[in-house]
């Protein structure tokens, strides 16, 4: 079974645990095996540089180190 992955160029969305429908753009700038790198769509200055996990063969990052911590996954890629 092959793992979804974040790729440079294609756009993710983030999500809030506590609101569903709340969500934010974020771009993938730079990629290596181990961390991945995202620009805020439309603020370049707000940019998050995390290491990737995977769960059920998906690559994730958890933005912040709370239990209700916002999330952007490979799968919820919308450009």
């Amino acid at each position: 079974m092959t793992t979804t992955k974040f790729e440079i160029g294609n756009i993710y969305e983030m999500r809030f645990i506590t609101d569903a429908d709340l969500s934010v753009k974020y771009i993938c700038v730079k990629r290596t095996e181990k961390t991945v790198k995202f620009e805020r769509f439309g603020n370049p200055s707000d940019s998050i540089s995390k290491k990737v996990k995977v769960y059920n063969n998906e690559e994730y990052v958890v933005t912040e180190n709370y239990s209700m911590a916002p999330c952007i996954k490979a799968s919820r890629l919308v450009g």
